[in-house]
């Protein structure tokens, strides 16, 4: 159905918001939002959010581009979320466009929209977004009257199973890409005849990180096998150059927008630093972000506090890959409690048991609520599998860690555990639930029965870009096997289990590892309902079995198969900076139960 394209009121949309929930994350107004002069913006952005909002409000790299494009360059930048489903449907009803928050204005009627991509099961919410607001879909179909559409994120660092849906894709981290591209088009003239198609050419041969999918031609065998890509123009690069910026300069959140309405995370969010020189072998933002970056504390301190005073936010998280890595992180910690209100309370990430220390602790504990939480990740509970993952710890570390901290008052411990991984056994899995037992022991010895342990188990999923990308994943009856095996022996009352559904991460690595044909499958999905599929209501993986089938796609081939080392994968032509002959490396290494240093494999 088309859309009208007229500006939305509220007076419009409000007849609908009484028969839909949580209608306040429509309404926008929130304390801190921009609103800057339409007519007056050099290019105008819809900054778009491939889900809810109440996760969206929560992603970090949303809330620090939205406050650089409005704060810091003579563009606008709107918000845009993906409807609930009732509202979905009550929009297509009354004939509705999709719009950005600030606006109202319709998202046809801005330059261009960027997706943020976080992670892949928000890819047929891109189509949903792109449909509700009267878009084509596929990039072919559109015209110089319709927006660019440019992706962005960790979840297209392999672009090609969204290579049919964006006109443009960022590769890498998006501050200074992001004002490129914004920059670039202010610079061109949209009463041109073609000016679209000049654009997306200047922009991926002008701009570093900037990859223009069809100007690159995907290459198949007569059997299928991928090949490679062939460029459509001699002036473009080969292969296309991640990106990074220096943290110092970008300083972290000023003011960030303050819900309206209850969000997943609802605190200030604050990197200590961006990247990891463990080198877990199945962890890709390990990878993708090299090198680390430490950003100075004093910079730590400065964005905490002014967000603080902006807001009003009870709670700093104080992100990072490796949270007790950061040199100083018990002073950065002890010093926003010294500064703040009583009120306030700090938090850091999953962190590596061998590195956390008393001093780190005492320090959180300084929030004055006993019996908060802490969260680990050991992801595996054997010697010989911690060698495997490269995450050498001992049972010991992790003991003792748990037991100084139930010492100090934390009442909860988080584990994360991850099943599938390359050579792993069924007793392999077991050891995560007797290694839970024994760390509830130590809580029950300490607490009773007020001590908790949760802990999650998810599937491996093999990612580009990680030593793990050529071997298969594991199928549904293996992976169920393990998650009984867990379930069997974690019986404890105050052992809390929780995994996900293995058909749920088959469908995450087809998305992970895909080719350029698995968008027919992703449109496919979507054609047939599917939308929010990281939400348990409402994944169909029924659905997506069809659309895999009709897009003429084995499954099998793209995720349960040992990849030759050789073979040309469709993510090549992305240039991390990390070589293949490296990642091979660490591969063979983790086949032979070895570990790396982390100086060596950075």
């Amino acid at each position: 159905m088309a859309m009208d394209t007229s500006a939305p009121s509220l007076v419009e949309i409000e007849p609908l918001l009484d028969r839909v929930t949580k209608p306040a994350q429509y309404l926008a107004g929130e304390h801190n939002a921009r609103q800057k002069n339409w007519d007056s913006a050099q290019t105008r952005l819809a900054l778009c959010f491939p889900d809810a909002y109440e996760i969206g409000m929560s992603n970090l790299a949303m809330g620090l581009l939205y406050e650089l494009i409005n704060d810091d360059t003579p563009h606008l930048c709107d918000r845009c979320f993906t409807p609930l489903p009732d509202m979905a449907d009550a929009m297509r009803a009354h004939n509705l466009p999709l719009f950005g928050w600030e606006s109202r204005r319709p998202l046809r009627e801005f330059h261009i929209l960027g997706f943020s991509m976080s992670y892949e099961s928000g890819n047929t919410n891109v189509l949903e977004m792109l449909d509700l607001a009267g878009i084509p879909i596929e990039r072919v179909d559109r015209s110089d009257d319709d927006p660019l559409i440019l992706g962005g994120g960790s979840a297209v660092s392999n672009p090609e199973p969204m290579a049919d849906f964006f006109d443009l894709i960022a590769v890498g981290e998006g501050e200074d890409l992001l004002q490129q591209v914004l920059n670039l088009h202010a610079e061109f003239d949209r009463a041109l005849p073609g000016w679209r198609h000049d654009f997306i050419a200047a922009a991926a041969r002008t701009i570093p990180g900037i990859y223009a999918p069809g100007l690159y031609e995907p290459q198949y065998a007569d059997d299928g096998a991928f090949l490679g890509h062939r460029r459509l123009r001699d002036d473009l690069p080969e292969r296309i150059k991640r990106q990074y910026v220096d943290i110092d300069v970008y300083s972290g959140p000023r003011s960030p927008v303050v819900p309206n309405t209850g969000v997943v995370h609802d605190r200030i969010a604050v990197e200590l630093d961006r990247g990891c020189a463990r080198a877990c072998r199945f962890c890709q933002a390990g990878y993708l972000y090299r090198p680390v970056r430490h950003r100075r504390k004093d910079l730590v301190e400065q964005a905490v506090d002014r967000c603080l005073t902006a807001t009003g936010q009870s709670e700093v998280s104080l992100l990072s890959l490796n949270a007790v890595d950061y040199e100083g992180l018990d002073g950065v910690i002890n010093e926003v409690y010294d500064s703040a209100e009583d009120y306030v309370r700090v938090s850091i990430p999953s962190t590596r048991v061998e590195t956390f220390n008393v001093d780190v602790a005492d320090a959180l504990q300084r929030g004055g609520k006993r019996g908060g939480s802490l969260t680990f990740a050991p992801e595996a509970a054997t010697p010989r599998m911690r060698r495997v993952i490269n995450k050498e710890i001992s049972d010991e570390d992790l003991l003792e860690t748990c037991d100084m901290a139930f010492q100090r008052g934390f009442r909860t411990i988080k584990l994360y555990f991850m099943i599938g991984q390359p050579t792993e056994t069924l007793d392999d899995a077991r050891a995560i639930a007797h290694l839970a037992n024994r760390v509830m022991a130590l809580g029950r010895r300490h607490h009773g029965k007020r001590a908790k342990v949760n802990v999650t188990v998810s599937t491996f999923i093999p990612k580009p870009f990680t030593p793990f990308q050529w071997h298969p994943q594991d199928r549904s009856d293996a992976i169920r096997a393990k998650q009984q095996a867990c379930f069997d022996i974690a019986r404890d009352r105050n052992i809390h289990l929780m995994w996900h559904d293995p058909q749920e991460s088959h469908i995450e690595a087809l998305l992970a590892l895909g080719d350029r044909r698995v968008g027919r499958a992703i449109k496919g999905a979507w054609e047939r309902g599917c939308r929010f599929d990281g939400w348990m209501e409402h994944l169909e993986p029924e659905r997506w079995y069809q659309a895999i089938e009709a897009a003429g796609l084995d499954l099998d081939w793209y995720i349960h198969r040992q990849r030759d080392p050789d073979e040309p994968l469709p993510w090549d032509l992305v240039d991390i900076f990390v070589s293949k002959r490296m990642l091979q490396r660490e591969y063979q290494r983790a086949l032979a139960d070895a570990a790396t240093e982390p100086a060596t494999a950075a």
